[in-house]
């Protein structure tokens, strides 16, 4: 059966009227974006040409795969592995490599392969030699690397939250950082001719960035989807984007535009590659589950090959890019005690066949001899990356530039000595002044260096795979290694050791909390490791026990969990107040009442609260938007916020009045700031470690309330 089709107007069908009518209101866009989806849209029907599956490759669970010349290339659960293409439906294996941690997204070029992989960065991989790949670099994305797209010297790196990272990749046994753009949740990006498209996703939106100048992206323009936003391609003049979860439309009929609750494959046109105009659309069936929620697309002889996870693989005649149509498709079967499909992680075409990676599978081969044949990169015109600025800011008293970017810094028994975390750099030593930070010496670390924390002359290092490293440090700057502990198959990330100093909670991957004792340095014990639903993005944890015996930390999709210390092993007390935080804000102990930066103010509460956070009266400073990790140190609060490179600086010496003393955007991704008595000392990124200038509160205390 052929899909159904709404009929439509040729003079509607070519209009994106939401876009091309910018006095419009915001109804009428409304009313507008309607009609546009009612003439345009196609939906996929049930009965289709099955692609028929030839065979597996017994290489376990994967998440993306691509076609280099004759070889396949595919990663998952950590590894790589290369086939032998001599005959496109029996790949052969040539090699391996394991070692490369949570691995998403796979671009080849050159007989390089690089691999996005999550919290653990971004891996660059020789496969000159398929049948013994090599590590050439790790390099230290600027948060969850995710989408990957290559053109010229330029590899684009789609880090979530944090937008999309520019990196030169001239060398790739040394990338270097160029520049971020703030696209919103970027999933996956592709590059054509000077622009940039980001399919991004809670948004569900096309980003487009004129990207010409590698060390000065612009976004030209924000396109709507009708699902999230994910996998991009520029194909012959056209837009691909595939989306999915959560339309922007209540319908859910079969020929309704909002049918598939988002899921379904977009068409645009690029004449004008800065301002995508939707042509049309189709529709997949509707599904949703959490967790699994990546969509890719490639497209080759007017056919569109589209991986929508659960719902499985697409094909989608897009000769006539308004009015496509679904002509095979291919979905898992549930596999054992699970009560929903297999999913699809990516797709790579090959000749006569489809190469799709099963996320709880195998790579699985598929017959598809009519349209099938490998997807040759057509990127244009590559980026200019012009020669690096010497950096300025007015803010910064004092600035250090290490070879890595830093993640977090902190004070070492007085008021001089730091240590910094600064990536693939290691751990520096330092020594401040009024206005200078001088190095000292260097601690290696066996990953990369992602957080510090001391008490007293004791220094704990989070280095990734490494573990927890803790050190003995003495006042000239010599350490001394006391011991180690290790999450097997795990980063870790963040620490906290709050007093009395026994205990040190730690941020392991992207979700995981382990409650470690540290009273014996040479002999760690972890009491408690469990996760919830959310991510920890980084600096989740409250730097203080609360009552005497209550730790927390907060997970961004469930809310602040407290942990009962004084039982054996530690437990889960419960969450409260019960609601989400932003995963950006946070939140401190004051005067024994805990403040927490939510929905751009501040709320108070107790430990015990039992109202939720939606009904804490929220305290704002006016005309100020807060965001942002915060430090309250001299009746001045902090606000840091790491994806949109912002500081906010606040007099709250009388808190029932709060007034603003600045806010500005520095150039670098700020990490929670720590004070000084030299001034407020900001971990920055590929930035640096900046000594900001001091800001100085005027007026007289008043009590928190």
């Amino acid at each position: 059966m052929s899909p159904s089709v709404v009929a439509s107007c040729a003079s509607c069908a070519t209009l994106d009227w939401s876009n091309s009518h910018p006095h419009l209101t915001a109804m009428h866009r409304l009313i507008a974006t309607l009609l546009t989806l009612l003439v345009t849209t196609s939906f996929a029907a049930p009965e289709v040409r099955p692609l028929p599956e030839i065979r597996t490759l017994g290489i376990g669970p994967c998440m993306d795969a691509a076609v280099s010349g004759d070889s396949l290339v595919v990663i998952g659960s950590g590894k790589l592995h290369t086939f032998d293409l001599t005959d496109p439906t029996q790949p052969r294996h040539l090699g391996s490599l394991d070692g490369l941690g949570n691995t998403r997204q796979i671009v080849v070029r050159d007989d390089i392969a690089y691999i996005s992989s999550r919290e653990y960065g971004v891996y660059l991989v020789s496969i000159a030699d398929r049948a013994h790949p090599q590590l050439l670099n790790h390099y230290d994305s600027i948060e969850l690397a995710t989408g990957l797209a290559l053109a010229g010297d330029v590899l684009f790196v789609a880090c979530r939250q944090y937008g999309v990272e520019f990196v030169d990749v001239s060398d790739p046994r040394q990338p270097r950082h160029l520049s971020t753009v703030l696209t919103g949740e970027a999933q996956s990006v592709t590059y054509h001719d000077g622009y940039l498209y980001a399919g991004v996703w809670a948004s569900s939106e096309i980003v487009t960035v004129d990207a010409r100048d590698a060390r000065a992206p612009k976004i030209v323009s924000k396109t709507p989807l009708d699902g999230y936003g994910d996998g991009v391609e520029v194909r012959d003049g056209i837009l691909y984007a595939a989306t999915g979860h959560h339309s922007r439309l209540p319908h859910a009929e079969e020929e309704e535009p909002g049918y598939g609750t988002g899921h379904g494959l977009e068409m645009f046109d690029l004449t004008d590659p800065a301002n995508p105009q939707f042509l049309g659309r189709i529709k997949f069936p509707p599904f949703y589950t959490i967790g699994n929620d990546m969509w890719s697309v490639s497209v080759i002889n007017g056919h569109a090959f589209v991986a929508d996870t659960h719902n499985g693989i697409f094909v989608v005649d897009v000769r006539d890019p308004r009015h496509p149509a679904l002509v095979a498709s291919h979905q898992l079967p549930s596999p054992p005690r699970r009560d929903i499909p297999g999913y699809y992680g990516g797709i790579a075409v090959g000749q006569g066949c489809i190469y799709g990676a099963g996320g709880w599978t195998d790579l699985h081969v598929l017959e598809e001899p009519h349209w099938a044949q490998p997807v040759i990169s057509d990127t244009g015109s590559p980026p200019h990356i012009g020669p690096e600025q010497p950096f300025t800011d007015p803010h910064v008293a004092a600035a250090y530039h290490p070879p890595g970017q830093v993640h977090g810094v902190t004070m070492i028994a007085g008021d001089t000595l730091a240590a910094a975390a600064c990536g693939s750099a290691g751990v520096h030593l330092l020594r401040l002044g009024d206005s200078s930070i001088e190095p000292v010496s260097i601690i290696p670390t066996e990953d990369f260096a992602t957080d510090v924390y001391a008490r007293d002359h004791t220094l704990y290092v989070c280095e990734g795979v490494g573990g927890l490293s803790i050190w003995k440090i003495q006042a000239d700057g010599k350490a001394t290694r006391q011991g180690s502990y290790t999450a097997p198959n795990a980063r870790v990330r963040y620490v906290v050791v709050p007093e009395p100093g026994n205990l040190a909670l730690i941020e392991v991957n992207a979700g995981e909390l382990h409650i470690v004792d540290v009273t014996d340095p040479a002999a760690p014990r972890r009491l408690l490791k469990e996760s919830w639903l959310g991510l920890f993005y980084g600096d989740q944890l409250l730097d203080a026990i609360v009552d005497g015996r209550y730790a927390a930390a907060f997970w961004h999709a469930s809310g602040l969990h407290w942990y009962d210390l004084t039982t054996q092993p530690p437990q889960h007390e419960g969450v409260h107040p019960e609601g989400r935080f932003g995963i950006f804000d946070g939140l401190l102990l004051h005067e024994e009442r805990l403040l927490a930066i939510r929905r751009g103010g501040w709320v108070w509460f107790d430990r015990n609260e039992a109202r939720p956070f939606d009904e804490l009266p929220v305290q704002r400073v006016p005309d100020l938007y807060l965001s942002g990790r915060p430090t309250l140190s001299n009746h001045v609060l902090y606000l840091t916020h790491r994806a949109y490179s912002q500081v906010t600086i606040l007099d709250v010496r009388d808190w029932s009045a709060p007034t603003k003393l600045d806010q500005y955007s520095i150039n670098g991704n700020p990490g929670t700031l720590v004070p000084t008595p030299h001034g407020p000392l900001l971990p920055a990124g590929y930035s640096g470690l900046l000594l900001l200038k001091m800001a100085s509160p005027g007026g007289s205390k008043q009590a928190a309330p």
